[in-house]
């Protein structure tokens, strides 16, 4: 339980410094630990703590006419990645996600923050976030098409920030009812939910207190590193 409490602490502190990755590394790591059912429903439902916790402090700065085109996308994809969550077996679910991870702690590294935006029209950002929506109700993990699109589009690292968080409150507030209704949340896993709230709040309440004095390019070499480690670790 100690291992999981650490897992979950770092990860919504990396959340609440960036406004996205939480998913990135806590289900990986809580994968070496538990089976993806009970994984990815249980970061749906802690997500859903942690947006309540920040979103309201951050509205103001949502760009909400990005966003508005990716939620519609989301809705369907949630639906298609819930199915296959529930269809395939856990052994493939996580090389599957060993993959997926790796990708991301390579894009993530390398991504650079300092390109001009790009105007992408708005069937791109239902393309990203459908993509974002199968993957989340697959493996817990929306962000890689949602923060790949986003980056592209919004340039600010406050609004990036905010319009993630928004973003992802709507997204995984969606996911979470999609869960419940098939069947995926259960007693144990919402009791444990319970359990690790406090470090939650805790990792939530210091990345928003830091997010403003960490060096970018360090704290992405640093998340990147554990996205490739943990990807690496679920491909053995």
């Amino acid at each position: 339980m100690a291992g999981s409490s650490l897992i979950i602490f770092f990860a919504f502190l990396v959340r609440s410094l960036t406004g996205f990755g939480s998913a990135l590394i806590s289900v990986p790591l809580l994968a070496l630990l538990f089976d993806l059912k009970f994984v990815v429903p249980l970061e749906s439902v802690l997500e859903v703590g942690f947006t309540a916790l920040l979103a309201p402090r951050v509205y103001r700065q949502m760009h909400k006419p990005t966003l508005l085109p990716m939620i519609g996308g989301a809705v369907l994809g949630t639906l298609a990645g819930t199915y296959f969550l529930q269809a395939l077996g856990d052994v493939i679910l996580k090389r599957a996600l060993g993959i997926l991870t790796l990708m991301s702690g390579i894009y993530f590294y390398r991504a650079n923050r300092e390109e001009k935006a790009k105007d992408l029209s708005a069937n791109w950002g239902v393309l990203a976030g459908a993509g974002g929506g199968i993957l989340g109700g697959l493996f817990g993990t929306s962000g890689p098409p949602f923060v790949a699109y986003l980056t592209y589009k919004l340039r600010e690292k406050d609004v990036l920030r905010a319009s993630l968080i928004g973003l992802f409150a709507v997204d995984y507030s969606w996911r979470t009812t999609v869960f419940a209704f098939s069947g995926l949340l259960t007693v144990d896993l919402l009791t444990f939910a319970l359990y690790v709230s406090p470090v939650l709040i805790l990792g939530t309440y210091l990345g928003h207190r830091i997010h403003l004095r960490v060096p970018e390019g360090l704290f992405r070499k640093v998340v990147a590193g554990i996205l490739i480690i943990s990807g690496a670790l679920l491909l053995r």
